[in-house]
């Protein structure tokens, strides 16, 4: 019989390996909370020691020489790591072309920050509960953003600005980012132990959907009913998932004021709210921009200036972004950017697919359980915070956010695992295919 190696039970170099790396998976999760919690702006001498640019760029540096972490070229392997590359590197060629070029740097540099995240977390996160661990942290950042802003879910009444979110400080970027955030939620709650922290992250799930209505966000729910409408489609237990959410819409229903309601309504009659015919009136632009520029476009962060000096409608309109992503990647990166964005999105939902079916044993979990388990399950619920982020990004400019590094980097990581597992012999969830006992037997 040929040898295997469980996931649970690591050879004891790779035990060793993974101990002696655990201060970079800490020093990973300070990083990212400093990115989305920004403690900066609530705890007087963080920024003044500028830990918000110290804490990453030295963990870069750690990263470059620390040896026992996931090497590039098995990263390398994946094909989204090369689209990830050529999506920093075409958002980088505005630098040459962009009429101002102090606003494409100043992309650039944003950009640049956030695909060295992406590769920091590949490197380190090389276990499911190190992928687990980053999950972990989001899901507090935004629960302290809350904490420090309980307005945004104690007055659902009236929509407030998230202080000190840097980029989730509007209501809708930080609704966009909940809706990755609630499947890490719920991954959390099924692979936890303990009682108390299954009740924890599953009340952490309701407080971040409840924010979500408190927003008032539509593209905020919309990316909501797409997470749950793709966790209802996958899920081998429609019935169970679908009591369950009937359950939480009586929640939220019981929650939600009547303004909510009264903007809910306005996606479908659109013609009469200004915001609405304002986004049209940009994407309308965004489309001239991309027929003026189909190759290059009007260069990384011009959008509003070329909105506002050249393709406006009218005079008294503002100037505008182009509220979505892909109007806005259409307008400033042109083709080779829409089609890295789209590769991207729908690459990683296909390669997470790809690599739950190789495993033999996909078949019978999904029709014995909710979920997978191990790496199956994370990557299927990483596909549902894409699909969330798909579909609200829609609707917002958050081209440029860390999210679309952060999800590819952290479904690189668990690709990676699942392959790993499955050469060892072994599937994520730890169980042996019946096919592949009959070949050793």
């Amino acid at each position: 019989m040929s040898a295997t190696v469980s996931p649970r039970r690591l050879p004891l170099s790779a035990v060793k390996a993974e101990k002696s790396t655990v201060y970079l998976f800490l020093w990973l999760l300070l990083a990212i909370f400093f990115e989305y919690a920004r403690p900066g702006s609530f705890i007087s001498g963080i920024n003044t020691l500028r830990l918000n640019s110290l804490i990453p760029l030295g963990l870069v540096l750690a990263c470059v020489f620390a040896a026992n972490l996931r090497p590039l070229s098995e990263a390398w392997q994946d094909p989204l790591s090369k689209w990830l590359l050529a999506y920093f590197c075409i958002i980088a060629f505005g630098l040459v072309h962009a009429d101002v070029t102090l606003y494409a740097f100043n992309v650039t540099k944003l950009v640049l920050g956030y695909l060295l995240l992406a590769f920091v977390i590949v490197r380190i996160c090389t276990t499911l509960d190190r992928i687990r661990g980053v999950f972990a942290v989001l899901i507090m950042a935004h629960l302290f953003l809350l904490a420090m802003n309980p307005a945004a879910i104690l007055n659902p009444e009236q929509r407030n600005y998230i202080v000190g979110g840097s980029f989730l400080g509007d209501g809708n970027d930080f609704s966009l980012s909940i809706c990755i955030a609630a499947p890490m939620a719920i991954e959390l709650a099924l692979a936890s132990k303990s009682r108390l922290l299954q009740l924890f992250w599953w009340g952490s799930l309701l407080v971040l959907c409840l924010a979500v209505v408190a927003s008032q966000s539509r593209g905020g729910t919309l990316g909501l009913i797409a997470v749950g409408g793709y966790l209802w489609l996958r899920s081998p237990r429609k019935a169970l998932t679908m009591v369950l959410a009937l359950i939480a819409v009586v929640a939220i229903v019981s929650y939600a004021p009547e303004q909510y309601f009264e903007r809910m309504r306005t996606i479908t009659s659109y013609h009469a709210d200004g915001s609405a015919m304002g986004r049209i009136a940009a994407w309308k632009a965004a489309i001239q921009m991309f027929l003026d520029h189909p190759f290059w476009g009007v260069g990384a962060g011009m959008f509003p200036v070329s909105f506002g000096t050249i393709y406006r409608p009218a005079e008294h309109m503002p100037w505008l972004t182009a509220h979505s992503m892909y109007f806005l990647v259409l307008g400033e990166l042109a083709l080779p950017g829409i089609v890295a964005l789209v590769a991207l999105i729908f690459g990683n939902l296909r390669a997470n697919r790809r690599a739950v079916h190789a495993q033999d044993v996909v078949v019978n979990d999904v029709r014995q359980r909710p979920f997978p388990k191990g790496a199956n399950r994370v990557l299927y619920l990483l596909s549902t915070g894409m699909v969330g982020f798909a579909v609200s990004g829609a609707f917002l400019s958050v081209a440029y956010y860390p999210h679309i590094f952060v999800l590819t980097a952290l479904m690189i990581s668990a690709r990676c695992i699942a392959a790993r597992e499955q050469d060892a012999g072994e599937p994520a969830s730890g169980t042996r295919p019946a096919r592949a006992a009959r070949r050793r037997a």
